[in-house]
C-alpha cells in the first residue's frame, strides 16, 4: 500500500481499499450493482476496536503483522464464539478466517500498546448499503447473556 496516514479512513481502526474487481454485477442479496470483490488493509490498535457490525456477504480476514486480533462473532442463531487471528498456530491462532454473512462481529487487539494489521476481502464487494452497525442497547436487548463483550465492543450510539 503506497499511502500516507492521511489517506486512511477511520472506522474503529484505520482502513484503505486496496483492490476491487474490474467489473460489477447485480448482486441479488444486495438488490444492486456490486464489485465481485473488494479488499482492504485494516490497522487496529489496542483500545481502538472494530465495533459490532454485520455484513450481507462473507468477509475473509488475513493476518499480516503485529499482535493477534480477537474476532467476536454472534451467529444468526445467537451462538457466540471467538477466534484468534494470528500466526502462532501452537497457541490456537489462525492466519485467516471467514466471517459468514449475516454474522454480527467485532474485532480487537488485546495486547496493550500494540497493533494488528490484516487484510479483509468481501465478496460480493463491500458497499455501505450492505453494512449495519449496532448500539449497545440493540445488542443488550437481543443478547442479554453477553453484557461484558457488548459493553466493550458496541457503540453507545450511531451518529
Amino acid at each position: 500500500m503506497t499511502s500516507s496516514a492521511s489517506n486512511l479512513i477511520r472506522r474503529g481502526g484505520w482502513f484503505k481499499e486496496t483492490a476491487h474487481s474490474e467489473d460489477r454485477y447485480f448482486a441479488l442479496e444486495s438488490h444492486g450493482q456490486r464489485y465481485r470483490y473488494t479488499a482492504i488493509l485494516f490497522l487496529l490498535t489496542a483500545g481502538n476496536p472494530s465495533h459490532f457490525h454485520r455484513l450481507n456477504h462473507d468477509e475473509l480476514w488475513f493476518f499480516h503483522d503485529g499482535a493477534p486480533l480477537t474476532i467476536h462473532c454472534i451467529a444468526p442463531n445467537g451462538q457466540y464464539s471467538t477466534v484468534k487471528l494470528g500466526l502462532n498456530l501452537a497457541a490456537g491462532e489462525v492466519p485467516q478466517f471467514r466471517v459468514p454473512r449475516e454474522t454480527i462481529f467485532a474485532s480487537e487487539v488485546t495486547v496493550p500498546d500494540s497493533f494488528g494489521l490484516v487484510s479483509c476481502v468481501v465478496a460480493p464487494g463491500f458497499h455501505y448499503d450492505d453494512f449495519e452497525l449496532f448500539t449497545k442497547d440493540q445488542l443488550h436487548r437481543k443478547y442479554p447473556k453477553l453484557p461484558t463483550v457488548i459493553d466493550r465492543l458496541a457503540l453507545d450510539n450511531i451518529d
